[in-house]
């Protein structure tokens, strides 16, 4: 009797231990401090933004936490762009990246002349080359991987110990992305914590609205579309056009672009 009862005694903590382990997930948590170099800002824009990695889930959400300006001033007010083109971002998920790597694609909310449009976009547009030099970052072992993406040269150090992932819309390589910086020294992400946690089992998902998307390719024809238009735009007779960004962190325009170059030329002779 008394051998019946321990047995079942096992059968229920089994039980028990296998619904509790359902009730939770695994999650990463990396914290990163990512700094912009604007050329017009005097001093560079810090924030800190954290990038949870769902492990069961397969999937990611990138996402600000708070600014930080290095220095004795007063904290910088930024509005979370990557690019600072026509007008400031605002509103819902605003510098947030969702990721969902069972399909290879990533969200993101991209803006023209101030209204909102959401990318989708792909995660294998990396073209890693990955190098044999190693260093440690918070205990962990790190190799080199360098690429050129969308007009700008990155190098970026990778922990295999740890799930794949990374800031922003950085990705691609065979583990986690600790540092990351473009080689003009444009914008830079350092991991300042790393933490993996279980959390309560829940629905996760997409924080964007999907069914109005457009591709990478569709957006920066959208953008240089409205960059000729604004060309010709006048208010008076004093106000000969606008001349836009090429990009932000991201090249929208390339500098070969003949027909964006012809209209530029045009319009830089009314000045």
């Amino acid at each position: 009797m008394i051998k019946k009862i321990f047995a079942l005694c096992l059968i229920i903590v089994g039980i028990n231990s296998i619904y509790s382990q359902q009730d939770s997930i695994s999650v990463y948590q990396i914290q990163y401090e990512r700094t912009l170099n604007l050329d017009h800002l005097y001093n560079p824009l810090v924030a800190t933004y954290e990038y949870t990695k769902f492990i069961e889930y397969n999937k990611s959400i990138y996402k600000k936490k708070s600014n930080v300006k290095k220095s004795n001033s007063s904290l910088v007010k930024e509005k979370d762009n990557d690019s600072p083109i026509f007008f400031n971002l605002s509103g819902k998920n605003v510098g947030t990246v969702f990721k969902n790597y069972g399909k290879n694609e990533f969200f993101y909310k991209h803006q023209i002349i101030n209204k909102p449009f959401v990318v989708k976009d792909s995660l294998t547009i990396f073209n890693w080359a990955i190098k044999n030099k190693k260093k440690e970052i918070l205990g962990f072992s790190c190799q080199l991987a360098s690429m050129d993406f969308r007009g700008r040269k990155y190098e970026a150090w990778f922990s295999t110990e740890l799930p794949v992932g990374g800031p922003w819309k950085y990705d691609g390589l065979p583990g986690m992305i600790l540092e990351l910086k473009s080689t003009d020294n444009f914008i830079a992400f350092k991991t300042i914590s790393i933490k993996n946690n279980k959390i309560k089992l829940g629905a996760l998902k997409n924080p964007f609205k999907t069914k109005k998307t457009l591709t990478w390719d569709q957006f920066k024809a959208l953008y240089k579309k409205k960059a000729l238009e604004l060309f010709t735009y006048q208010t008076d007779k004093h106000h000969l056009g606008t001349e836009s960004s090429r990009g932000g962190i991201e090249m929208y325009i390339s500098e070969d672009d003949r027909e964006y170059n012809k209209a530029l030329k045009a319009h830089q002779k009314k000045q």
